[in-house]
């Protein structure tokens, strides 16, 4: 299991990679005044991010989903029940969510507070109907709305191709030196940036929505092959 540790002024982000059947990234924030915790899309391995977080001297005291599937959420009532943890996901992606325990909602443009840190909302359907990301004080935590030179499949009940094209146009407006972090480790490197992403990710550089969702749909049927890697418009134009 890799690990990766971002120390900000409030709080410091740790991601554990490649956890599960289907190698999630599972985000932890750690709130420095308070010494409580956030876990972001908790999957899996419920003892062992219960034990990490009390072995810091730390309290678990936050849920935040950013959507509905299952290899996201399948830990998130056993925390709940053992620690007592509030649930947070997106007001859209209600609908979706099999999970048992009360949950609380936030909508775009929403704050979400832990202790002294401050987390933007950001609603970004496609992926999902009611996916959100939350924007941190130099990090982006993305879900599966976008990964390292790719992004989240329009494949189940809730996607949307043109709703994913218009939360890309609304992620391109993030500041250019944010690291982004993913819900799974599915490119050719872990560490980016936002810039990195908006000049060579398929998905940011593709700037119509016709072309955007053809792109979208191709790649469903297995017409194009799924990039690992970046490119550039002439190139995504020339697969098409």
């Amino acid at each position: 299991m890799l690990e990766k540790k971002y120390t900000e002024k409030t709080f410091t982000l740790e991601i554990l990679y490649h956890v599960g059947v289907y190698e999630n990234s599972i985000h932890f924030i750690f709130d420095h005044t308070s010494k409580t915790c956030a876990i972001i899309d908790p999957a899996w391995e419920a003892d062992l991010f219960i034990q990490r977080v009390n072995d810091k001297g730390y309290q678990l005291t936050d849920i935040w989903l950013t959507h509905w599937h299952g290899d996201h959420i399948n830990a998130v009532d056993e925390i709940v029940e053992k620690t007592g943890a509030k649930i947070t996901a997106g007001i859209n992606e209600i609908p979706y969510l099999q999970i048992k325990n009360k949950m609380h909602t936030v909508n775009d443009g929403d704050t979400m507070r832990l202790g002294k840190t401050n987390a933007k909302v950001i609603n970004t359907p496609g992926h999902t109907a009611g996916g959100i990301c939350y924007l941190l004080d130099g990090h982006l935590i993305a879900g599966d709305t976008l990964f390292v030179y790719g992004a989240g499949h329009c494949s189940l009940p809730g996607a949307n191709s043109v709703a994913l094209y218009h939360s890309m146009q609304k992620l391109k407006q993030v500041d250019d030196d944010i690291m982004l972090h993913c819900g799974h480790d599915y490119g050719s490197k872990i560490e980016t940036t936002m810039n990195e992403q908006k000049h060579g990710n398929a998905w940011l550089v593709i700037d119509t929505q016709e072309v955007f969702v053809k792109f979208v749909d191709d790649m469903a049927q297995g017409l194009i092959a799924y990039p690992t890697d970046a490119l550039k418009l002439k190139e995504i134009q020339a697969m098409l």
